[in-house]
């Protein structure tokens, strides 16, 4: 199972406002190994706001993903030890209150227990929380998977040493080039992702702005095997 790399750019969109023109402007089905049956056209929904500032108003941004896990010491190993997340905090006991707001927003089970741990990236306290289930069946076998985590790293190899490494199952990194628009700079970065204990994709995207830093992504990857698109 290979990542293409069109895969991430809508969030990208999301992430990074600095490459919106760059990904407006182009002009895919001009581009080598474009084909129609490979990316068809889709029907238009609506026009989008092209607009990099903050959405004026109320305040209304993404405070943090939480994710389901079935056992947390399992999971901190993944998310400590292997992306770099720092731990902020574990719950120092088990709820088991059928009134809190996580048994009916996340359909836990009368009786079931579960508890929190809170983890802070490079720039956020408490910037992703993952939720332990206790004492009933926790599993995410759905397909097409219906959530990740996106992260934009430094470390991209890095990660997929230390992953490759504990035994974690990786989906291959691979480059994208994104040629220099009227309204951008030429636009280099790698994505990579890697499963979780729990089922869950987690990925990660990695910019390289100088030309040094370009080379050794793509020798790094030549040199691991994995095809660059």
């Amino acid at each position: 199972m290979k990542f293409t790399c069109r895969l991430f750019l809508g969030t990208l969109l999301v992430l990074a406002p600095s490459i919106l023109y760059a990904q407006e402007t182009r002009n895919w089905k001009s581009e080598p190994g474009y084909s129609p049956e490979l990316y068809p056209d889709a029907p238009h929904i609506r026009h989008g706001a092209y607009n990099q500032k903050p959405i004026a108003g109320k305040l209304l941004r993404v405070k943090r993903p939480l994710l389901i896990v079935s056992d947390l010491e399992r999971s901190l190993k993944f998310y400590v030890d292997v992306i770099g997340l720092e731990l902020y905090s574990v719950d120092p006991y088990y709820d088991r209150n059928p009134q809190s707001l996580g048994y009916e927003m996340f359909g836990v089970a009368q009786g079931a227990r579960k508890r929190m741990a809170m983890l802070n990236t490079s720039n956020e306290i408490r910037g992703i929380t993952l939720q332990e289930i206790k004492d009933m069946p926790v599993k995410f076998e759905q397909r097409p998977r219906a959530f990740t985590v996106l992260f934009e790293t430094d470390d991209l190899f890095g990660i997929r040493q230390r992953a490759q490494a504990a035994g974690f199952r990786i989906i291959e990194p691979q480059l994208a080039d994104i040629p220099e628009t009227t309204q951008t700079p030429r636009l280099r970065f790698a994505e990579l992702a890697v499963i979780d204990p729990d089922d869950h994709v987690v990925a990660f995207f990695q910019y390289f702005e100088s030309d040094e830093a370009w080379r050794t992504a793509e020798i790094t990857i030549k040199n691991e095997g994995v095809a660059v698109k």
